[in-house]
């Protein structure tokens, strides 16, 4: 089986074992350092960023719930990811894989959650980039846009969705000599629904398209209003704080959906290369298609960070989350909460 991080190639007839060259294993065995590293604190990471986001102060924002649903997702295409690289590992020294064991149906399901959850974590960013475009232009009607239960159902629904695209799982996957694979006479359907359909469309393409084009226009809403304000020698102190401070909060917001973008779009380049070079060259791509393993392998490793740096986003960029994550394990409030400019920053988002 073929997660969203380890592209799969369209290579009906590939083999390594069919040339005298290998794959250098370089690659491999920093994935499995790295992996477990980055999926423990990934997790960690995601647990406080849960924690912090459902207290007191905080699960009144809209942007609380995708973040908490963010970090869900995210530890659980940690979690995934890990358990592919032990099947790795023990396939490597000839051992059982962890999908001896499974049946059929519980290879379906797998599968089926697998992906679910690494499109929930790709399009909670898309909701997050254009609500946050949204709010930057028309201010004045963002609590009509940034409301806890709209936010609610827009995850529900997303969830949804992404559950429906990823039903053909259900019929075609099964367990293949211990492997949760396609079935054989389903091969083809199978590889250009997942590799075209849910790899390139569903988790790159339409997503990053969506969040880089609200960044950009977020970016530029963010430059003008900052310009017009310098221009207009900003009458008013208290209204420029307030802009300032949303915008704080909108660049860590930015921060996560590049971060997106910029962690798998090595992985997807080579990727794409890659399949190219085979649908045009054929064989003559395998070596390589050989060369590059190693190398798509440590950017399988680079795109893991999408999923575990999302709490260091928050500390170095939000000041309001590193006040709420002291207040939440020092169980004691700072004065600031008792200012009234505290309190404006809170009533912002």
């Amino acid at each position: 089986m073929d997660e969203m991080s380890n592209l799969t190639l369209d290579m009906d007839q590939f083999n390594y074992t069919d040339f005298m060259e290998r794959p250098a294993v370089w690659g491999f065995f920093l994935n499995q350092i790295f992996t477990p590293i980055f999926t423990v604190i990934g997790i960690v990471g995601n647990c406080l960023s849960f924690i912090v986001m459902k207290s007191k102060t905080l699960r009144n924002k809209s942007y609380s719930h995708y973040l908490c649903a963010l970090a869900v997702f995210d530890s659980l295409v940690l979690i995934g990811r890990e358990v592919m690289v032990t099947n790795e590992l023990l396939m490597y020294y000839g051992k059982p894989g962890v999908f001896v064991k499974f049946s059929a149906t519980a290879c379906k399901i797998f599968n089926f959650a697998e992906c679910v959850c690494y499109l929930m974590s790709s399009w909670i960013i898309v909701c997050m980039a254009q609500e946050r475009l949204l709010v930057v232009y028309m201010p004045f009607k963002k609590h009509a846009f940034t409301t806890q239960r709209g936010a609610i159902l827009i995850i529900l629904s997303l969830f949804i969705v992404m559950s429906y695209t990823q039903v053909f799982r259900l019929v075609m996957v099964t367990n293949n000599n211990s492997q949760c694979e396609s079935i054989p006479e389903l091969y083809t359907i199978y590889t250009a629904l997942h590799v075209y359909f849910y790899q390139f469309c569903l988790i790159f393409t339409l997503p990053v398209i969506i969040v880089f084009v609200c960044n950009v226009m977020v970016l530029c809403k963010i430059h003008h209003v900052r310009k017009a304000m310098q221009d207009e020698n900003s009458f008013s102190t208290r209204l420029t704080r307030k802009s300032n401070t949303r915008h704080k909060t909108t660049i860590m917001l930015l921060a996560i959906s590049f971060t997106y973008i910029f962690t798998l779009l090595p992985l997807v380049f080579l990727s794409f290369v890659l399949i190219i070079a085979y649908k045009v060259y054929g064989a003559a791509a395998a070596s390589l298609v050989i060369r590059a393993t190693p190398w798509k392998d440590l950017l399988v490793v680079v795109s893991q960070i999408n999923y575990g740096i999302n709490f260091f986003i928050y500390v170095l960029s939000g000041k309001k989350f590193r006040v709420e994550l002291r207040r939440v394990f020092n169980k004691e409030r700072t004065s600031t909460f008792n200012s009234s400019k505290t309190r404006d920053e809170f009533m912002l988002l």
